[in-house]
């Protein structure tokens, strides 16, 4: 069977690699005694697929990870057990049993939400947000392998918006293309000048028949 977890990453966890979370978690599988299938071949591992990974640094009250299980269990029961078995700075929040007909979580992502601390000129950003969802083309610099282009991300940025003096953005997650949040603040900073600001990922959403849908209740209730 199919189970999915919905897992907080706080604190000094923020700082552990998507590599070393995959071990935290193989180590955790252990711990728990929960049957989670190996694969088969010359090096087995446990057959455990993360929706998305996580920028290293950046704290979430929302990532999502599927496992294989050898034999049927209860939720609740999985939720508790791999619960006491993670890590500091890990937390369990939710499980929820997949049908084998529903799409992995990663093929199923489209959308990550940001919540944004700021410190200062929240009335120069705000303007400067306004102004980007009113345009048709945002350019920004993107630097991968010591190569920095201009590209334009205007198309993966979905909305941006405030919330209880917070900034709130939701940007393109999907396996053909994703926007890191800090192009788009790096974007701002240049309207608005240079600012402190710390981020944490509060949602990742599917969308269907034009509807946006948290991630793991869609995956959960697809038929």
């Amino acid at each position: 069977m199919r189970m999915g977890l919905e897992f907080a990453k706080t604190g000094a966890a923020r700082y552990i690699s998507h590599l070393d979370l995959q071990r935290a978690f193989s180590r955790t599988i252990r711990r728990s005694g929960l049957p989670v299938k190996l694969s088969e071949g010359f090096n087995p591992h446990y057959v455990v697929s993360f929706a998305s990974a996580l920028a290293l640094g950046m704290e979430s009250v929302c990532e999502c990870v599927e496992m294989v299980l050898a034999k049927d269990m209860e939720p609740g029961e999985f939720l508790r057990s791999i619960a006491k078995a993670l890590p500091p700075g890990l937390e369990a929040r939710r499980a929820a049993v997949l049908p084998e007909s529903a799409p992995k979580l990663m093929a199923a992502l489209r959308s990550a939400e940001y919540t944004v601390d700021i410190d200062g000129k929240i009335d120069a950003i705000a303007l400067a947000a306004h102004a980007i969802m009113g345009e048709a083309q945002v350019l920004a610099d993107k630097t991968s392998k010591g190569v920095t282009k201009r590209i334009d991300i205007r198309g993966m940025i979905d909305d941006i918006w405030w919330h209880d003096g917070r900034l709130m953005m939701r940007l393109a997650a999907a396996p053909e293309g994703s926007l890191r949040p800090e192009l788009v603040l790096d974007v701002l900073g240049k309207q608005a000048g240079a600012f402190e600001y710390r981020v944490t990922r509060t949602g990742l959403y599917t969308r269907d028949k034009g509807k946006l849908i948290d991630l793991l209740t869609f995956c959960q209730t697809y038929e």
